[in-house]
């Protein structure tokens, strides 16, 4: 399938996919809301979506660096669609690995640094929910399981919306140190939150149904299940940037990525 002709993404090129080079235009395609039944629908619009699911599907079980070249991936897909670059999604090339995984190990980077920086209060809740049920008073205890869930809850919530403008700062500019720019950061979560919450939660349900879909199919269906799940999320994390422009959000350029 293919997309109508009157989508705003559209382009002359059609699938074809020219990255943005290092001095990239820092010019966002806006829009107003965030559809996140395109999401799940734009998947299955690349005329080659069933040899894009299944590569990217074969990328992510690749042991240790499967994840980063996911993350890269990712990263390319919001460069052609945020940027009006082409029509649908570029295609899986893995004559493209070495970019995939230069951009997306910065992307890793940043939030395997996030989770460190947050582990420590992890550890503190489950030590003082640990020295609760030694003291074996019921009471106790269960004011220290709700304050021991609360605290982990938190901690997810708080991880969950930092990753999302953190792995786009990371993907889009190809670096760790600008990715963390707190400013940009806590203005994209002031103007995304509920959006980010609400499509979290609903591509959250449809991963689980295309997950079980695939599982169902002699579970060799997982592949590109996974391959499907993560374009899925690629394009909301994609409406998520180009809405966040939309409310007044700075854009930013999108720098090449060099093979390893």
């Amino acid at each position: 399938m293919s997309t109508s002709g009157d989508n705003p993404f559209a382009s002359p090129e059609g699938t074809n996919y020219n990255p943005p080079q290092a001095e990239g235009s820092e010019t966002v395609v806006p829009r107003t809301s965030v559809d996140y039944m395109e999401t799940v629908g734009d998947v299955f619009n690349n005329p080659n979506w069933f040899v894009n699911i299944l590569l990217a599907g074969i990328a992510i079980i690749i042991p240790i660096i499967g994840g980063m070249v996911a993350l890269g991936y990712i990263a390319e897909i919001i460069g052609a669609r945020a940027y009006g670059r082409m029509k649908n999604y570029p295609d899986f090339d893995f004559n493209r690995f070495g970019e995939y995984l230069t951009r997306g190990f910065w992307m890793f980077l940043v939030t395997f640094v996030t989770s460190l920086c947050l582990m420590p209060l992890s550890m503190l809740a489950g030590g003082i929910f640990g020295a609760v049920q030694a003291s074996e008073n019921e009471a106790l205890i269960a004011v220290g399981f709700v304050i021991y869930f609360a605290t982990i809850l938190a901690i997810n919530m708080i991880t969950f919306f930092i990753s999302c403008p953190l792995i786009i700062r990371a993907g889009m500019l190809n670096d760790f140190v600008s990715a963390f720019d707190f400013g940009w950061i806590m203005d994209f979560i002031k103007k995304m939150w509920v959006e980010q919450l609400l499509g979290g939660i609903l591509l959250y349900i449809f991963a689980i149904l295309f997950m079980l879909v695939g599982c169902m199919a002699l579970c060799v269906g997982y592949i590109p299940a996974a391959g499907a799940v993560m374009i899925m999320w690629a394009l909301f994390i994609t409406q998520l940037y180009q809405v966040y422009v939309h409310r007044g959000g700075q854009g930013l350029p999108f720098k090449e990525a060099t093979k390893l």
